[in-house]
């Protein structure tokens, strides 16, 4: 590991750039990075540097892949390692802070694990890497004892869904390799059309040279300069009372900041992901604030509301444009970090974590208003799923629900992958809405319902059916439709107009 020069004595929190080795190495090949440090050290701004070993001596070609306990490399890397640093040094811990490059088999294994892992990395470069685990020649693919895992570890299989993850979880890719490079030249360029004819924005250069150490020596500078400008710039830290152990990572426009950190899980106590927090321009701790919950879909992270959707951007211009009235927003994390985190839901342990867990830590740490109006709760996808489902099933603690893209009635996964006829009727929207509809209407319970198209089996003629259902039942609600496809681009125009709903004047 290399520390920025006056770290020691200095306040800041810095990023991080993860650097793996080439393969077939030593157990020692993570300390050979001193032409990094000459790199790094011309640079105008400052990173923290972290080579991790990634081989044993006389073990077989790892790849940077998971081969059973004590030889997985990905989740040593992607996972465990990050956890350590933002434990022990002073990072930002948050994915637009962290860049994960590596050369040769490094560079393989960084575009792989940034691939699998869009919620952890914001920036990846390959230097003269390749783009499916072969044998140190380069001469023959490796064979990982699977279909599944042959197609997951080929990466020119992701180009097709590259586009749709960097737009909920916004990527710098760069890679380069050189001309006289016989083993990975050719791969490198059938990568580079693959991603022009997707559209999938990318930095590729073809530079003189080989595969060694005097190309990756000459453009070490030039190439972790180009990381350090996408990624989040050396900041201080100085949270607020009563927010512990939480660090900036995005500053809105008029002074608005996100913070990210703990909020403790009692129920799966291995969970140490952060959560993240968004306190409004001119935060006061003795203001009591209105709240939103904001629960993001499945694979997802928190990140996805301030980076993708920019909900520092967007809340500070309608604050400052006094639209809506200054509010807090959460933003816990949840769902499983192995398997097939498409399959999930806000329920069973993620609804006991929210409501047990994440809404009393709110309202212990944070100024706000005990009023049922004045709290919140928002989804995306299976969040908006999670969202209203978690509010039907536990009235008198939100007074504004919002469906942004969402179903109304359970999918068989996550915790209710097995469940009974009856545990699906108890998280069905639609027969709960019914069942509290005059509760609702005592407490003056508002919806706020958006749509844009279709997506992933999840269809937008259900959000006007369960709007006609909310009509119905004489539930005021406010629905929003994207008018035409747009590539996605609804995804944040929905989130101003469902803040503007909950906060702004009615």
């Amino acid at each position: 590991m290399l520390l920025p020069a006056g770290y020691a004595g200095s306040d800041l929190r810095y990023p991080v750039v993860y650097f793996l080795h080439g393969l077939p190495a030593s157990s020692q090949a993570y300390r050979n990075v001193g032409f990094l440090q000459d790199a790094l050290a011309g640079l105008r701004r400052r990173a923290i540097l972290v080579a991790p070993q990634a081989a044993r001596d006389h073990d077989t070609d790892p790849e940077y892949l998971d081969w059973g306990p004590g030889r997985d490399w990905e989740r040593a890397v992607s996972q465990e390692l990050p956890a350590y640093v933002d434990t022990h040094f002073r990072t930002i811990p948050d994915r637009r802070a962290r860049a994960l490059v590596g050369l040769s088999a490094g560079g393989y294994g960084a575009v792989a694990l940034a691939f699998h892992h869009l919620e952890s990395f914001g920036v990846v470069e390959s230097w003269s890497g390749y783009f499916h685990p072969t044998n140190p020649s380069g001469t023959k693919a490796l064979d990982l004892g699977s279909s599944h895992a042959n197609r997951r570890a080929n990466l020119h299989r992701a180009v097709a869904g590259l586009r749709q993850a960097f737009r909920v979880h916004p990527t710098f890719f760069g890679f380069y390799v050189g001309r006289e490079d016989a083993r990975f030249r050719a791969e490198n360029l059938t990568l580079h059309r693959e991603l022009l004819s997707a559209g999938i924005p990318h930095v590729f250069e073809l530079y003189p040279g080989a595969h060694g150490q005097r190309v990756w020596s000459t453009h070490a500078h030039a190439w972790l300069a180009l990381a350090l400008a996408h990624l989040t710039p050396a900041m201080r830290s100085d949270p607020p009372a009563g927010l512990t152990g939480f660090v900036p990572v995005v500053k809105g426009p008029a002074g608005g900041v996100v913070l990210s950190g703990r909020i403790p899980n009692t129920l799966e106590r291995w969970d140490r992901r952060r959560s993240s927090v968004y306190l409004p321009p001119g935060f006061q701790a003795s203001s009591p604030y209105p709240v939103i919950f904001l629960l993001h879909g499945f694979p997802g992270s928190p990140s996805g509301f301030y980076d993708s959707l920019q909900l520092a951007k967007f809340a500070d211009q309608l604050i400052s444009s006094h639209r809506v009235t200054p509010f807090v927003a959460v933003m816990p994390v949840a769902g499983r970090v192995r398997g097939k985190r498409s399959d999930e839901e806000w329920a069973g342990p993620w609804e006991t974590y929210l409501v047990r867990d994440v809404v009393p830590w709110a309202a212990a740490h944070l100024p706000l208003s005990a009023q049922q109006a004045d709290r919140a709760i928002a989804g995306l996808s299976a969040g908006a799923f999670g969202a209203v489902d978690i509010a039907l099933r536990h009235p008198g603690t939100f007074g504004v629900l919002e469906s942004w893209s969402g179903y109304f009635r359970p999918f068989r996964d996550g915790p209710l992958a097995h469940a009974s006829a009856a545990e699906l009727v108890a998280h069905n929207p639609t027969v709960l809405v019914r069942r509290e509809a005059a509760l609702l209407r005592r407490q003056h319970v508002r919806f706020y319902l958006a749509t844009g198209f279709n997506h992933g089996g999840v269809f937008r003629r259900w959000t006007y059916e369960f709007g006609r259902e909310l009509h119905g039942l004489r539930l005021p609600y406010r629905l929003w439709a994207s008018q035409a496809p747009d590539k996605g681009k609804y995804l944040r125009l929905q989130l101003p107009a469902a803040v503007e709903f909950a906060f702004g004047s009615q």
